[in-house]
Protein backbone atom coordinates (compact mmCIF):
# COMPACT_ATOMS: atom_id res chain seq x y z
CA UNK A 1 0.00 0.00 0.00
CA UNK A 2 2.97 2.63 0.04
CA UNK A 3 3.49 4.88 2.28
CA UNK A 4 0.20 3.60 4.36
CA UNK A 5 -1.99 6.30 5.48
CA UNK A 6 -3.04 3.87 8.53
CA UNK A 7 0.51 2.82 9.82
CA UNK A 8 2.66 4.91 8.37
CA UNK A 9 2.03 8.29 10.69
CA UNK A 10 4.44 6.21 12.91
CA UNK A 11 7.68 7.29 11.16
CA UNK A 12 6.79 10.03 8.38
CA UNK A 13 10.56 10.88 8.38
CA UNK A 14 11.45 7.81 6.81
CA UNK A 15 8.37 7.71 4.13
CA UNK A 16 9.22 7.56 0.83
CA UNK A 17 6.82 10.66 0.28
CA UNK A 18 6.10 12.93 3.00
CA UNK A 19 3.38 14.67 0.57
CA UNK A 20 1.09 11.70 0.81
CA UNK A 21 0.86 12.54 4.66
CA UNK A 22 0.55 16.21 4.42
CA UNK A 23 -1.95 15.79 1.51
CA UNK A 24 -3.78 13.66 3.85
CA UNK A 25 -3.92 16.31 6.88
CA UNK A 26 -5.22 18.76 4.37
CA UNK A 27 -8.02 16.60 2.81
CA UNK A 28 -9.10 16.04 6.67
CA UNK A 29 -8.82 19.86 7.13
CA UNK A 30 -10.79 20.62 4.04
CA UNK A 31 -14.02 17.82 5.04
CA UNK A 32 -16.56 20.53 7.19
CA UNK A 33 -16.96 17.54 9.74
CA UNK A 34 -13.55 17.26 10.75
CA UNK A 35 -13.47 21.64 10.73
CA UNK A 36 -16.89 21.61 13.03
CA UNK A 37 -14.66 19.13 15.29
CA UNK A 38 -11.68 21.30 15.58
CA UNK A 39 -14.05 24.60 15.71
CA UNK A 40 -15.68 22.60 18.68
CA UNK A 41 -12.23 21.20 20.34
CA UNK A 42 -10.99 24.96 20.82
CA UNK A 43 -14.16 25.45 22.60
CA UNK A 44 -13.55 22.87 24.93
CA UNK A 45 -10.30 23.85 25.71
CA UNK A 46 -11.62 27.48 26.57
CA UNK A 47 -9.07 28.93 24.13
CA UNK A 48 -9.19 32.61 24.51
CA UNK A 49 -6.68 34.96 25.62
CA UNK A 50 -3.52 34.97 28.15
CA UNK A 51 -4.08 31.12 27.71
CA UNK A 52 -0.70 28.89 27.45
CA UNK A 53 -1.80 26.03 24.89
CA UNK A 54 -0.02 22.79 23.73
CA UNK A 55 -0.98 20.94 20.66
CA UNK A 56 0.49 17.28 20.60
CA UNK A 57 0.84 15.89 16.76
CA UNK A 58 0.52 19.43 15.46
CA UNK A 59 1.42 18.16 12.19
CA UNK A 60 0.96 20.96 9.62
CA UNK A 61 0.66 23.47 12.31
CA UNK A 62 -2.93 24.98 11.08
CA UNK A 63 -4.33 24.09 14.46
CA UNK A 64 -1.53 25.42 16.87
CA UNK A 65 -1.66 28.93 14.40
CA UNK A 66 -5.62 28.87 15.33
CA UNK A 67 -4.62 28.37 18.90
CA UNK A 68 -2.57 31.15 18.78
CA UNK A 69 -4.32 33.43 17.22
CA UNK A 70 -7.31 32.61 19.90
CA UNK A 71 -4.60 33.00 22.48
CA UNK A 72 -3.94 36.79 21.53
CA UNK A 73 -2.95 39.03 23.26
CA UNK A 74 -0.70 37.56 25.83
CA UNK A 75 -0.62 33.68 25.69
CA UNK A 76 0.83 31.57 23.30
CA UNK A 77 0.30 28.21 21.75
CA UNK A 78 3.16 25.42 21.06
CA UNK A 79 3.03 22.64 18.55
CA UNK A 80 5.18 19.70 18.94
CA UNK A 81 4.81 16.60 16.67
CA UNK A 82 8.05 13.51 16.21
CA UNK A 83 8.25 14.30 12.87
CA UNK A 84 10.68 16.63 12.16
CA UNK A 85 9.05 17.19 8.20
CA UNK A 86 5.98 18.33 9.50
CA UNK A 87 8.16 20.79 12.27
CA UNK A 88 9.63 22.54 9.50
CA UNK A 89 6.67 22.49 6.98
CA UNK A 90 4.56 24.22 10.39
CA UNK A 91 7.19 26.35 10.93
CA UNK A 92 7.41 27.15 7.01
CA UNK A 93 3.57 27.79 6.88
CA UNK A 94 2.93 29.81 10.27
CA UNK A 95 6.57 30.71 11.22
CA UNK A 96 5.42 34.61 11.27
CA UNK A 97 2.09 34.35 13.64
CA UNK A 98 3.04 35.56 17.05
CA UNK A 99 2.94 33.73 20.23
CA UNK A 100 3.68 30.32 17.91
CA UNK A 101 6.60 27.99 18.04
CA UNK A 102 6.84 24.61 17.10
CA UNK A 103 8.91 21.91 18.25
CA UNK A 104 10.12 18.07 17.60
CA UNK A 105 9.29 16.23 20.33
CA UNK A 106 8.41 12.81 21.43
CA UNK A 107 4.59 12.51 23.18
CA UNK A 108 5.63 10.44 25.46
CA UNK A 109 8.48 12.37 27.32
CA UNK A 110 7.15 15.95 26.57
CA UNK A 111 10.48 18.63 27.08
CA UNK A 112 8.15 20.51 29.43
CA UNK A 113 8.09 21.21 33.06
CA UNK A 114 5.00 20.43 35.14
CA UNK A 115 1.80 22.59 35.27
CA UNK A 116 2.97 24.49 32.36
CA UNK A 117 0.00 24.63 30.34
CA UNK A 118 -3.79 26.07 30.78
CA UNK A 119 -4.82 23.52 28.19
CA UNK A 120 -3.45 20.86 25.69
CA UNK A 121 -5.28 19.22 23.08
CA UNK A 122 -4.54 15.80 20.92
CA UNK A 123 -6.13 15.21 17.52
CA UNK A 124 -6.63 12.41 15.75
CA UNK A 125 -2.65 11.20 16.96
CA UNK A 126 -3.31 8.92 19.43
CA UNK A 127 -4.88 6.28 16.95
CA UNK A 128 -0.74 6.22 16.00
CA UNK A 129 0.23 5.11 18.81
CA UNK A 130 0.58 1.52 19.59
CA UNK A 131 0.62 2.84 23.31
CA UNK A 132 -1.28 5.79 23.84
CA UNK A 133 -1.37 5.43 28.09
CA UNK A 134 2.21 7.22 28.44
CA UNK A 135 1.17 10.20 26.31
CA UNK A 136 -2.06 10.61 27.29
CA UNK A 137 0.07 11.01 31.25
CA UNK A 138 2.60 12.93 29.97
CA UNK A 139 -0.25 15.44 28.80
CA UNK A 140 -2.47 15.61 31.99
CA UNK A 141 1.64 16.35 34.08
CA UNK A 142 1.85 19.64 32.13
CA UNK A 143 -1.39 21.03 32.58
CA UNK A 144 -1.91 23.51 35.72
CA UNK A 145 -4.55 22.77 38.45
CA UNK A 146 -7.78 23.20 36.79
CA UNK A 147 -6.12 22.64 33.06
CA UNK A 148 -8.01 21.29 30.54
CA UNK A 149 -7.26 17.94 28.29
CA UNK A 150 -9.21 17.43 24.78
CA UNK A 151 -8.59 14.55 22.18
CA UNK A 152 -10.49 13.33 19.21
CA UNK A 153 -9.59 10.30 17.39
CA UNK A 154 -11.70 7.40 15.74
CA UNK A 155 -12.71 4.36 16.88
CA UNK A 156 -11.96 2.23 13.04
CA UNK A 157 -14.23 -0.68 14.54
CA UNK A 158 -17.50 1.85 13.81
CA UNK A 159 -16.52 2.11 10.32
CA UNK A 160 -19.47 0.94 7.99
CA UNK A 161 -20.08 0.68 4.09
CA UNK A 162 -23.27 -1.20 2.58
CA UNK A 163 -22.26 -3.95 0.59
CA UNK A 164 -23.87 -6.96 -0.30
CA UNK A 165 -21.18 -9.48 0.77
CA UNK A 166 -20.96 -9.17 4.89
CA UNK A 167 -18.05 -11.63 4.53
CA UNK A 168 -15.65 -9.54 2.24
CA UNK A 169 -16.75 -6.35 3.99
CA UNK A 170 -16.13 -7.70 7.72
CA UNK A 171 -12.27 -8.85 5.76
CA UNK A 172 -11.50 -5.57 4.36
CA UNK A 173 -13.10 -3.39 7.13
CA UNK A 174 -11.16 -5.35 9.76
CA UNK A 175 -7.79 -4.87 8.06
CA UNK A 176 -8.59 -1.63 7.82
CA UNK A 177 -8.77 -0.95 11.62
CA UNK A 178 -5.95 -3.54 12.58
CA UNK A 179 -3.40 -1.67 10.41
CA UNK A 180 -3.58 1.40 12.82
CA UNK A 181 -1.76 1.07 16.27
CA UNK A 182 -4.38 2.06 18.48
CA UNK A 183 -7.78 1.29 15.97
CA UNK A 184 -9.69 1.39 18.60
CA UNK A 185 -8.80 4.60 20.60
CA UNK A 186 -12.23 5.74 20.52
CA UNK A 187 -13.65 3.77 23.00
CA UNK A 188 -10.27 3.75 24.99
CA UNK A 189 -10.05 7.30 25.36
CA UNK A 190 -11.97 7.73 28.79
CA UNK A 191 -10.45 5.03 31.08
CA UNK A 192 -7.01 6.29 29.58
CA UNK A 193 -8.06 9.52 30.83
CA UNK A 194 -9.27 8.35 34.50
CA UNK A 195 -5.93 6.70 34.62
CA UNK A 196 -4.09 9.76 33.98
CA UNK A 197 -5.79 11.05 37.40
CA UNK A 198 -8.22 13.57 34.99
CA UNK A 199 -11.36 14.57 36.64
CA UNK A 200 -14.87 15.65 34.85
CA UNK A 201 -14.05 13.27 31.87
CA UNK A 202 -16.56 13.33 29.47
CA UNK A 203 -16.94 11.92 25.90
CA UNK A 204 -19.00 12.84 22.90
CA UNK A 205 -19.50 10.72 19.79
CA UNK A 206 -19.29 12.18 16.11
CA UNK A 207 -20.37 10.78 13.32
CA UNK A 208 -19.28 11.39 9.67
CA UNK A 209 -21.84 9.75 6.82
CA UNK A 210 -20.92 9.73 3.30
CA UNK A 211 -22.84 9.34 0.37
CA UNK A 212 -19.75 9.55 -2.28
CA UNK A 213 -17.17 6.45 -3.02
CA UNK A 214 -14.86 9.29 -4.26
CA UNK A 215 -13.76 11.00 -0.57
CA UNK A 216 -14.87 7.50 1.44
CA UNK A 217 -11.82 6.01 -0.49
CA UNK A 218 -9.74 8.73 -0.23
CA UNK A 219 -10.27 8.68 3.39
CA UNK A 220 -10.74 4.78 4.38
CA UNK A 221 -8.82 3.47 1.44
CA UNK A 222 -11.10 0.53 0.50
CA UNK A 223 -9.42 -0.31 -2.62
CA UNK A 224 -6.37 -0.08 -1.34
CA UNK A 225 -6.86 -2.59 1.54
CA UNK A 226 -8.74 -4.91 -1.11
CA UNK A 227 -5.85 -5.07 -3.01
CA UNK A 228 -3.64 -5.54 0.07
CA UNK A 229 -5.73 -8.48 1.30
CA UNK A 230 -5.24 -9.55 -2.73
CA UNK A 231 -1.80 -9.53 -2.30
CA UNK A 232 -1.75 -11.57 1.06
CA UNK A 233 -3.35 -14.34 -0.29
CA UNK A 234 -6.50 -13.46 2.07
CA UNK A 235 -8.76 -12.51 -0.48
CA UNK A 236 -9.42 -14.40 -3.83
CA UNK A 237 -9.26 -11.98 -6.55
CA UNK A 238 -12.92 -12.83 -8.36
CA UNK A 239 -14.52 -12.31 -4.49
CA UNK A 240 -12.30 -8.85 -4.12
CA UNK A 241 -13.34 -7.83 -7.35
CA UNK A 242 -16.99 -8.32 -7.01
CA UNK A 243 -17.23 -6.65 -3.70
CA UNK A 244 -14.99 -3.21 -5.31
CA UNK A 245 -17.57 -3.49 -8.21
CA UNK A 246 -20.05 -3.33 -6.24
CA UNK A 247 -19.38 -0.13 -4.39
CA UNK A 248 -18.46 1.31 -7.32
CA UNK A 249 -22.47 0.27 -8.62
CA UNK A 250 -23.73 1.62 -5.37
CA UNK A 251 -22.24 5.35 -6.11
CA UNK A 252 -23.19 4.91 -10.02
CA UNK A 253 -26.92 4.19 -8.67
CA UNK A 254 -26.83 7.12 -5.97
CA UNK A 255 -27.06 4.62 -3.13
CA UNK A 256 -23.56 4.47 -2.01
CA UNK A 257 -23.30 4.80 2.25
CA UNK A 258 -20.50 4.61 4.89
CA UNK A 259 -20.10 6.20 8.13
CA UNK A 260 -17.57 6.16 11.32
CA UNK A 261 -17.39 7.75 14.00
CA UNK A 262 -14.85 9.55 16.33
CA UNK A 263 -15.22 11.14 20.05
CA UNK A 264 -14.49 13.96 21.36
CA UNK A 265 -13.09 13.60 24.63
CA UNK A 266 -12.26 16.23 27.72
CA UNK A 267 -10.82 16.10 30.88
CA UNK A 268 -9.68 17.99 33.25
CA UNK A 269 -6.40 17.91 35.67
CA UNK A 270 -8.13 18.32 39.41
CA UNK A 271 -6.91 21.38 41.44
CA UNK A 272 -7.89 25.23 41.36
CA UNK A 273 -6.90 27.38 38.78
CA UNK A 274 -5.43 30.29 39.32
CA UNK A 275 -6.91 32.99 39.61
CA UNK A 276 -8.05 34.97 35.76
CA UNK A 277 -6.26 31.71 33.78
CA UNK A 278 -9.73 30.45 32.61
CA UNK A 279 -9.48 32.56 29.60
CA UNK A 280 -12.42 33.22 26.94
CA UNK A 281 -13.98 30.25 25.65
CA UNK A 282 -13.79 30.00 21.79
CA UNK A 283 -16.92 29.40 19.64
Amino acid sequence: MGDDLASGFRDVDRAADFATFADCLTLVDSIPFFAACKRDSYGLLGAGPGRRILDVGCGLGDDASALARLAAPGGSAVGVDSSRAMIEAARARHGEVEGLTFEVADAAALPFDDASFDACRIDRVLQHVADPGPVVREMARVLRPGGVLVAYDNDWETLTVDAPDRATTRTVLNAWCDRFPSGWIGRRMVPLFLDAGLADVEAEPRTLVLRDLEPADRLYRFFATVDMLVESGTLGREDAERWSESLRAADRAGRFFCSYTGFLVRGTRPGEAPAGAAGEVAR
